[in-house]
């Protein structure tokens, strides 16, 4: 069930798979436990002390592409989990085929509930729209303004005030039937 894949450098292939459960990877000194509820950071500070880090699926902001271009003009798309610290970002994918990187990148953002990012150049993440051909695919708006505290009235008895008891009279039978 666990899967370990080790990268020494920026140009190795990698390749964590989304459906395969809890995986290692090791980056240099840093160690990563990858799953679909989120990620275990192990590193080494500069003291000498291992730190053991916990962090959940929602603490990331999303699933991140980052194209990088080397020096022979190839382009390797890194796919990684991405996080406000940059420490705590864990490296997903590291391919060429465009195919792949796409099936992965949306097999990840669905599984762990987190949007898809672009990393441009200047290292600012930006949200994919999801679009369907030229319209703009988003949540429908709520049609009525509902209270959420009041569910179980409906609409025409919410804005009724309670009656007031008063004095109560007891009738009898005798009373209920209309003679001539």
């Amino acid at each position: 069930m666990a899967n370990a894949a080790t990268l020494s450098g920026q140009g190795t292939k990698l390749r964590i798979d989304p459906y395969c459960g809890i995986q290692t990877l090791q980056v240099g000194e840093k160690s990563y436990k990858v799953d679909t509820k989120g990620a275990v950071v192990r590193k080494m500070l500069s003291c000498g002390l291992p730190v053991t880090m916990a962090v959940p699926a929602k603490a990331f902001k999303g699933v991140a592409a980052r194209a990088v271009q080397n020096d022979r003009g190839e382009m390797t798309v890194t796919l990684e989990l991405l996080h406000q610290d940059p420490e705590l970002c864990v490296p997903l994918l590291y391919a060429n085929d465009m195919a792949d990187i796409a099936a992965d990148w949306h097999s990840w953002s669905r599984l762990m509930k987190l949007p898809m990012l672009i990393v441009g150049i200047e290292g600012k993440a930006t949200a994919v729209q999801k679009t369907l051909g030229d319209i703009l695919v988003e949540q429908p708006w709520e049609r009525r303004k509902r209270i959420t505290a009041i569910k179980h009235r409906p609409n025409f008895l919410r804005r009724r005030k309670p009656g007031v008891v008063g004095v109560v009279e007891k009738i009898s039978a005798a009373e209920l039937i209309a003679r001539r």
